[in-house]
Formats: structure tokens, C-alpha cells, sequence
């Protein structure tokens, strides 16, 4: 019956757990739906994108048109139309107009200033994305070492009480019921660890889901290894193409050589527009016997400190271009090596996970059975039979993160290439 129960697998009961149960188990697609939906920093960037494109239409806007109204050359000393012919009311009506290219120039840019602020807000999908995948996996791994820790508590009792039977017909030690003990607390130590990690793990959530942070989420349920059905060149060359990060960059440099072309231009003048109508009253001695007044003309800005002005902005949209390549090329090197880093972090988690699975949980099982069969003949001692009990729980326990980081990893992973890696048509 006891070894029975020694050599469990790792299907532990959920029910463990506090506050967990089967009903409760959690669908990772489902909370990833809901925190894209509810984050609010997600939202944040949504509305500062809407914003932005907001804003091109009124880049490439002509200025609004003027209307002015005079009343024109009145005598202080009647305040009257009729009294002189130069008199008279006046409306005119005038429009700015810029040098070709500049309103164009204008929208390009707030129309590339947009593209990198969707960009922006893609890349924080998949942050999003990714801070929800972290938070599941951990509480995977917890839930699950809870339930491992329990279950070795349970089983260590058992160790004492067999310990405190030897030692009272005289064939075992006070040692090794005072060992037990020590390691009971210890175990009891670990559990207020892992539950209190737990409770943040929880909270973390909740805050990327737009909860309540005392809000209990669930239990994440079964966690198995997802193969990558990549190469590191592959995802490497993936993230390249489809990072928004990247792409945002790019909209950036783009944004930056629209400013120098614009600013190239704004040494041009522009011009204004203007017609005006004059309406008099018919006065007697008049050359034009009181015939209404129309005038145009043409009006134009002097670009006389361009050396200043104009010229500044050209050397100052140069310096912003060399910026930006700077800073796409500083990210895309920060790409390669997060992806490198990742992918071998998830190989050595894969293979680990593989070798105690195949090799190393096996044979402490085998370890503790023989140590277990030993001690009940008085072949073994206690400290010997408590020691392979202690690493297999530590093996058990080590397996399942080594399960859990891989899919932590992968999670990274995808969030740095912009794009899930679990397809199963190359489509890349």
C-alpha cells in the first residue's frame, strides 16, 4: 500500500490546490481573447493610433480660407457712406496657398507617424499576449509543485510513523524520527512559499486581464511539451519580416526623409489668394459715377532666413533619419540575439525535460522503491531511505519546471518574432 502511493506519476490531483478545482480550469485562448479586449494599456495605444490617423487627413488640408469685412475711408465728421467718393464697404476673401509638394510632403509624414503607432500597438499585442502566457505556465508550475509538495508531506508522515515504530521496539534511532521532522517543517515551509507565489502569480494576471486583483482565476490544467517545427535561421529571418517593432522603425526612417524632402521644400514660398469687392454710394463729382470696386492679387512669403530656418530643418531631419536607422539597426541586433537566446534556452529545457522523464525520474523511483525494501529488512538506514525520498521529490518537482520553461521560452520566443511558432503548415 505504502509504495503504492510512493510511486505516484504526475498526475496529481487538481483538487490540491486551494481555491482550484475542475470546473475552474482555465482556456489560455480564452483569457487571450479577453486581455487583447481589456487591457488598458493595450486600449492606451489603440486610441493613440486612432489618433494618429486621425491626424493625416488634416496634414494634407489646405488653411482654412479668409474672410475680411472694412468699412473703408469713413469722415469723422458724419461717420457717412455718402459723403465722398472714396467711401465704401469692402468684403475680401483670400486663400493660402503652399508650394507644390508641401501638403503632400505633410501627410506623408502623419501618415507614416501613424503606421509606426499601429505598429506600436501590434508589437504590445503580443507583449500582451506574452505576459499572459508567462502567467499561465507559472501557475502551472506551481499548481502542480503544490500538489507534488502535499502529496511528499502526506508520504513523509508516513516515513516518521514508521520511523517512530522502529525506534520504539528498539531497532530505529531518535535521529532519524528527529530528521523526519526537520524535513516535515521544511516541506511545510515550501508550501507557504509556493502558495504565497502563487497568490502574486494570480495577481499578475488579474492585472493583465483588467480584474479585480484578489480575483481567483483557476487552474491552468495539463501542460505538455509544443515541438518547434523551426530552424533558428527560419525564426530568425521570420522576425526580421513580421516584427512590428521593425516595421515601426521603418515607418520612422520613412516618416524622417518625408521631414527632409518637406524641408527641402519650405525654402519655396508659398502664396496667398486674394479677391475683394467694394461697394460705394453714387456721389455727385464722382469720375465713375459710384461704380462698385473689384481687386485681386497675389501675395507671397519672403523665405529671407532660410540659412537660419529652412536650412536647419533639412540638417535637422538628416540628423533624425540617422537616428532612426541607428535605432532599427540596434533593434534588429537586439531581435537576433533574443531569438538565439530563446531558442537554445528552449532546447536545453526540452532536453532536460526529455532525459528526467526517460532517465533520471525512472531511476530515483527505482532508487527509492530499493531503499524503501531495504529499510523494512534493516538492510538500509533511515537518513539513506529519506535522502532518495527527498531527491525524487526534488526531481518531480524539476521536471515540471524544466516542462513549464519550455513553454515560458516559447511563449518569449514568439512575442520577439510578432507571430505564434505552433503552425503546422511552414508558411513563412
Amino acid at each position: 500500500m505504502y509504495l503504492t502511493r510512493l510511486l505516484r506519476t504526475f498526475a496529481v490531483a487538481v483538487a490540491l490546490v486551494p481555491g482550484v478545482g475542475s470546473a475552474d480550469v482555465l482556456d489560455l485562448n480564452a483569457l487571450i481573447e479577453e486581455a487583447l479586449e481589456k487591457n488598458p494599456s493595450l486600449a492606451t495605444l489603440k486610441h493613440r493610433w486612432n489618433a494618429f490617423e486621425a491626424r493625416v487627413p488634416q496634414a494634407g488640408a489646405l488653411m482654412d480660407p479668409m474672410v475680411r469685412f472694412d468699412a473703408m475711408n469713413l469722415p469723422t465728421s458724419s461717420f457717412s457712406f455718402g459723403r465722398t467718393p472714396m467711401s465704401g464697404k469692402s468684403i475680401m476673401i483670400s486663400q493660402k496657398l503652399p508650394f507644390p509638394g508641401k501638403l503632400s510632403g505633410m501627410e506623408k509624414m502623419a501618415r507614416h507617424a501613424a503606421g509606426a503607432a499601429g505598429e506600436q500597438y501590434e508589437d504590445r499585442e503580443s507583449g500582451i499576449v506574452n505576459l499572459v502566457k508567462q502567467a499561465y505556465y507559472t501557475l502551472a508550475f506551481l499548481d502542480r509543485a503544490i500538489a507534488i509538495t502535499r502529496e511528499n508531506e502526506s508520504l513523509l508522515r508516513d516515513l516518521i510513523r514508521i520511523a517512530q515504530s522502529k525506534y520504539a521496539v528498539g531497532r530505529g534511532l531518535q535521529q532519524d524520527v528527529l530528521k523526519a521532522q526537520v524535513s516535515l517543517s521544511s516541506l511545510k515551509d515550501r508550501l507557504i512559499h509556493l502558495s504565497t507565489e502563487r497568490a502574486v502569480t494570480e495577481a499578475k494576471l488579474n492585472l493583465v486581464l483588467n480584474r479585480s486583483p484578489q480575483g481567483q482565476v483557476g487552474n491552468p490544467g495539463e501542460i505538455t511539451l509544443t515541438p518547434i517545427q523551426f530552424s533558428l535561421e527560419e525564426i530568425q529571418q521570420a522576425a526580421l519580416d513580421t516584427r512590428p517593432a521593425l516595421k515601426g522603425m521603418e515607418h520612422a526612417i520613412l516618416k524622417w526623409k518625408a521631414a527632409e524632402d518637406l524641408a527641402r521644400r519650405m525654402i519655396w514660398p508659398d502664396f496667398t489668394l486674394s479677391l475683394a469687392y467694394r461697394q460705394r454710394d453714387r456721389i455727385a463729382g464722382d469720375p465713375v459715377k459710384g461704380a462698385d470696386f473689384l481687386s485681386f492679387g497675389v501675395g507671397m512669403n519672403l523665405p529671407l532666413f532660410k540659412g537660419r530656418k529652412q536650412r536647419q530643418q533639412v540638417v535637422e531631419a538628416q540628423a533624425n533619419i540617422r537616428m532612426a536607422q541607428s535605432q532599427e539597426e540596434s533593434v534588429r541586433q537586439q531581435i537576433l540575439f533574443q531569438t538565439r537566446v530563446a531558442f537554445l534556452e528552449i532546447e536545453r529545457h526540452s532536453e532536460e525535460a526529455t532525459l528526467f522523464r526517460t532517465a533520471i525520474l525512472p531511476q530515483a523511483e527505482q532508487s527509492l522503491e530499493s531503499a524503501m525494501s531495504g529499510y523494512q529488512v534493516d538492510k538500509v538506514d533511515f537518513l539513506t531511505l529519506l535522502n532518495n525520498q527527498v531527491t525524487l521529490f526534488n526531481f518531480e518537482i524539476d521536471y515540471y519546471r524544466h516542462v513549464t520553461g519550455h513553454e515560458k521560452k516559447l511563449a518569449e520566443l514568439e512575442a520577439v518574432v510578432g507571430r505564434p511558432l505552433d503552425r503546422t503548415e511552414r508558411s513563412w
